[in-house]
């Protein structure tokens, strides 16, 4: 960065529906795992936070739910993540699909009233030839008043360093917020159990990610191995079997698996010990959705 350049400190949302890539893009502009992944709708389920700091300055990221209707406490508390990250931020960044042509009038209604420079996001352009981007272009560009329109491949990186330097441009100039080698303020408890929630969401049925959430309850640092016990929650004794799994089979996968990538954040050998519990219509407890703050 040169010397006359001042430094630029500000917040951006991520917003969109479901599925399109948002947590995909956290990652790879962070160059590392903040949020999990899956295939699975609503996977980001809490505001995460992703603190980029370079020489131009520092981006605070809020990765939010996807935009859907709420029909259960749990999802009225997504959409109310949503709404805080379009008050607080400086930029917003909306998500589409390339291949998903379907008319998002509420989230387009959200954004104007929200009076901040907006970006549309053009994600997944890997998976088709270069023309199916331009005319995605040409739907959304009279949409509205965008800052920047940005086709990008969040999975392999295409276009993601241009769009960090398009932030930039509109972010307003100021010192950073967080110190530098922070790059995430998720507790490790949190992280941990959303580690364990991904390797569910990618192992079980389609109905089984909307029901269920985990919950660490220690976790223990010794010399050469970590201890964790958490627990999975589900709704019902039939989901709690297929988490389970014939003579404990899946549950098993689901810990190894779940193993492999805590010891990489660790970096040192991990014990895990999971349990599957029934917690009936706990989307609707306010009880339980505090315990997941």
């Amino acid at each position: 960065m040169k010397t006359n350049e001042k430094r630029k400190s500000g917040y951006v949302a991520l917003i969109g529906r479901t599925n399109v890539g948002k947590s995909t893009f956290l990652n790879r502009i962070m160059e590392t795992k903040v949020s999990i992944v899956s295939d699975k709708p609503q996977t980001t389920r809490k505001q995460i936070l992703g603190i980029k700091t370079t020489d131009n300055g520092q981006i605070v990221f809020f990765d939010s739910p996807g935009i859907h209707i709420p029909q259960y406490k749990l999802n009225e508390r997504m959409m109310k993540d949503v709404h805080n990250s379009l008050l607080d931020a400086d930029v917003i960044l909306y998500f589409i699909d390339v291949a998903d042509k379907r008319k998002d009038s509420f989230i387009i209604d959200l954004i104007k009233n929200s009076d901040k420079p907006a970006f549309i996001i053009i994600n997944k352009i890997d998976k088709f030839k270069k023309s199916k981007a331009l005319d995605r272009i040409n739907d959304v560009k009279d949409v509205l008043g965008w800052a920047e329109i940005v086709p990008i491949s969040a999975l392999t990186g295409t276009n993601v360093e241009l769009l960090e330097n398009l932030i930039f441009k509109y972010l307003p100039e100021g010192e950073n917020f967080y110190s530098e080698e922070e790059y995430t303020l998720q507790t490790e408890k949190f992280f941990v159990s959303e580690l364990i929630r991904e390797k569910v969401l990618n192992l079980t049925r389609d109905e089984l990610p909307f029901t269920t959430f985990t919950k660490v309850h220690e976790i223990t640092d010794k010399a050469k191995v970590v201890y964790i016990r958490a627990e999975i929650f589900v709704e019902t004794k039939s989901q709690k079997k297929i988490v389970v799994g014939n003579k404990a089979s899946l549950i098993k996968q689901i810990g190894e698996t779940g193993r492999k990538d805590l010891e990489d954040y660790f970096d040192k050998k991990v014990f895990l010990e999971l349990f599957v519990k029934v917690a009936p219509n706990w989307r609707n407890s306010s009880v339980v959705l505090a315990e997941l703050e």
